[in-house]
């Protein structure tokens, strides 16, 4: 992993063309876009907020604005978001791309970043290492986006039943990792053994017959089975006991006591991406498959849109416990802490 470092601002604004499509654990697609990296003058005692996602690509170009789908995204791409922190002092400053979620919390947590937009797993157990964030935004677990899909090799296993004894690809500590094994224990699967593999990695294994199921997004696992002729396992939504998944965005501690009036802000300009949704979801996926690179079917087959009109959710703190308390059991989790407490509740 290589760890971002701020580059100083260009004299002449640039403008950047290239679209390039990543995966937030819970699904989320993220896009590069240029914008000019001079501030306007008035915008210069504005506070500056960064956030840290995952995305396939350069983690050092902080240089080019990383966008987001969902509610975030969509607020940003709309302008809601922006004029809602800069009528309360702040000033968007661009979306810092990492190779994994987990990455952009130690990025946020080094200053890289104020904010993280992870899956539930890899925040959780970032908390439970004692670092100080706290969960600005906590979705609802929809039956959708936590619904992960297991893909197949061509000739492989077919359906759940037929996992044991099989290799299976995830991200160890991700919440496609939280997903899975509450599903396979609730399955009573036995025997799998596990590797630990990128997307990127997981596609030509499958293809060479090198592993026999990869757990993975639906927007990715869709793709796959579409155009490559995998096969579709499962769905992890479908097995009764396996984990809804959530998705959350942190912010560091010091950043929030330093700035007491960001946390209602924040969920202002967030809100107006769920208003846009709303009001015109066809728009939406529109925009939302261009910026990914998805066709609109899988766009529409593979996104939620049951947002909630409060920042945390209680369904997803529920689900949040029950996250803390498996890898508490598990021994992943270093410590145990209170999830109420660390929810930032308005």
């Amino acid at each position: 992993m290589t760890d971002a470092t701020e580059q100083a601002p260009q004299s002449r604004p640039r403008k950047w063309g290239v679209i390039i499509a990543g995966i937030v654990l819970a699904g989320i697609a993220v896009i590069w876009l240029g914008r000019d990296s001079a501030a306007l003058p008035d915008e210069q005692k504005l506070v500056s907020v960064r956030i840290a996602a995952s995305s396939i690509g350069n983690p050092e170009q902080l240089n080019k604005e990383l966008k987001t789908t969902g509610p975030l995204g969509y607020a940003i791409h709309l302008g809601g978001f922006q004029e809602e922190l800069k009528r309360a002092g702040f000033r968007f400053d661009g979306i810092v791309g990492f190779p994994r979620t987990a990455a952009a919390l130690l990025g946020m947590m080094s200053g890289q970043a104020e904010l993280a937009s992870t899956g539930d797993s890899p925040a959780v157990l970032s908390r439970a290492r004692g670092e100080k964030q706290r969960a600005l935004y906590v979705t609802n677990p929809n039956s959708v986006e936590s619904s992960f899909w297991v893909v197949g090799r061509k000739g492989g296993p077919a359906n759940f039943s037929e996992l044991s004894g099989r290799s299976v690809g995830l991200l160890f500590g991700s919440t496609f990792d939280y997903s899975f094994q509450t599903a396979a224990e609730s399955l009573k699967l036995k025997n799998i053994s596990y590797t630990q593999l990128p997307t990127s990695a997981a596609l030509p294994a499958l293809q060479n017959n090198q592993l026999d199921a990869y757990v993975t997004s639906p927007s990715v696992a869709k793709l796959w089975v579409d155009k490559y002729g995998l096969t579709l396992v499962g769905r992890l939504g479908d097995v009764e006991g396996a984990a809804r998944a959530v998705s959350v965005i942190s912010a560091r501690e010091d950043f929030l006591a330093a700035n007491p009036t960001f946390a209602a802000a924040f969920w202002r300009g967030l809100k107006t991406g769920i208003d846009g949704i709303r009001k015109d979801p066809e728009a939406y996926y529109r925009w939302a498959a261009d910026a990914t690179g998805y066709s609109i079917d899988i766009v529409r087959a593979t996104s939620a849109i049951d947002f909630e009109d409060k920042a945390i959710s209680e369904d997803g703190v529920a689900a949040l416990k029950k996250l803390l308390d498996f890898r508490v059991k598990n021994q992943v989790a270093q410590s145990s802490f209170s999830v109420d407490d660390w929810v930032l509740r308005q």
